[in-house]
């Protein structure tokens, strides 16, 4: 478990993000710790799947299509590995445009080192490769539609169903709720919602939508996992959760009250307000065990875009909160291998 333990220090010594004359350091560091960890580490889990899958590729079009551009020149894992060298391309390309307006090169860089220690990342490259770059794309058509261009934010989504089909659920599900918070809580009208009265209003629809889900899911390919709960070889949903709440709650804390200058950082803690009340929903009925991983694995993402912009918005102790929290996600922990 070296790996496991390098991969909890970096997020340990992360501390150090706090003094400008250690962010240097900081970055040097973990820039050593991220390809000493990557080189040694072996496949795990799904990266295995996916390595023999390149022959007989049964994806999504568009992931099976990359698989079969690529195999025609190189071996399985070589395949594999381009594929997950896209991913942190992409990972890159989505932490950018939310902290375009950074400017000092410093801070950007720290949070690029904070996205790539992330569990999103650490899971998504090393696991489930398409959920994770449908879910970045996912992100990327949100920040688009933030920013009030929602046909590009459209045409963007086009592309999940097409890596990673379930996880159309997810956009749809996130657009509601941004929709929902800029009409009723950012709205300058006079009548507008208090953030109680918001979050009073989630956990009933999250209520609704555990009732409503798996009516729906019944009726698509999807229905086998109605029931499912992997559990060989994987850390329980319901501590997982804990963690994540532990987490959630804790930061929250200091990032204060939701501040409606921050438009976009205030969308994402409510929308990460809303996957927290959402899953501690799910956490009740464990034969949705299958179902609420795919919302965490989603939760995520958005959890560490969440971390990336509130770096460099300047919530450091909240985003040292989730970055330590980071430190014993025992999934991630796990997916990194046993050397």
């Amino acid at each position: 478990m070296i790996l496991g333990v390098l991969y909890s220090l970096q997020h340990i010594i992360s501390v150090l993000f706090y003094d400008k004359h250690l962010r240097i350091p900081f970055l040097c560091l973990s820039f050593a710790l991220f390809w000493f960890i990557y080189l040694l580490k072996p496949d795990t889990y799904d990266i295995i799947n996916y390595t023999n899958a390149v022959s007989y590729p049964y994806f999504e079009p568009l992931f099976s299509l990359i698989i079969i551009a690529l195999a025609s020149f190189l071996s399985n894992r070589a395949v594999i590995l381009v594929i997950q060298i896209l991913v942190g391309v992409l990972t890159y390309l989505t932490v950018r445009v939310y902290i375009a307006d950074e400017e000092s090169i410093w801070e950007k860089g720290i949070a690029y080192i904070l996205a790539f220690f992330s569990v999103a990342f650490t899971l998504g490259v090393n696991n489930a490769l398409r959920q994770f770059m449908a879910s970045l794309i996912i992100f990327i058509s949100i920040w688009e539609f933030l920013n009030h261009r929602k046909v590009l934010s459209f045409f963007v989504f086009l592309f999940t169903p097409f890596i990673h089909f379930s996880s159309v659920l997810f956009y749809l599900l996130s657009i509601v709720i941004l929709t929902f918070s800029e009409r009723y809580y950012f709205s300058d009208e006079k009548l507008t919602f208090s953030m109680n009265l918001v979050r009073l209003l989630f956990f009933i629809l999250a209520i609704v939508g555990i009732i409503a889900l798996p009516i729906f899911i019944s009726h698509t390919p999807y229905a086998v996992y109605l029931g499912m709960n992997i559990s060989s070889g994987r850390t329980d949903f319901t501590l997982k959760y804990l963690l994540v709440l532990f987490s959630f709650l804790v930061s929250e804390f200091f990032f204060g009250e939701i501040d409606k200058g921050e438009y976009v950082f205030s969308q994402l803690r409510i929308l990460r307000m809303f996957f927290i009340i959402l899953m501690f929903v799910f956490s009740f009925f464990n034969s949705m065990n299958e179902m609420a991983s795919r919302v965490l694995a989603f939760y995520f993402t958005l959890d560490m875009l969440v971390l990336c912009l509130s770096y460099v918005k300047g919530y450091k102790t909240g985003a040292f909160v989730i970055n330590l929290s980071y430190a014993f996600a025992i999934n991630a922990i796990n997916v990194i291998g046993k050397i």
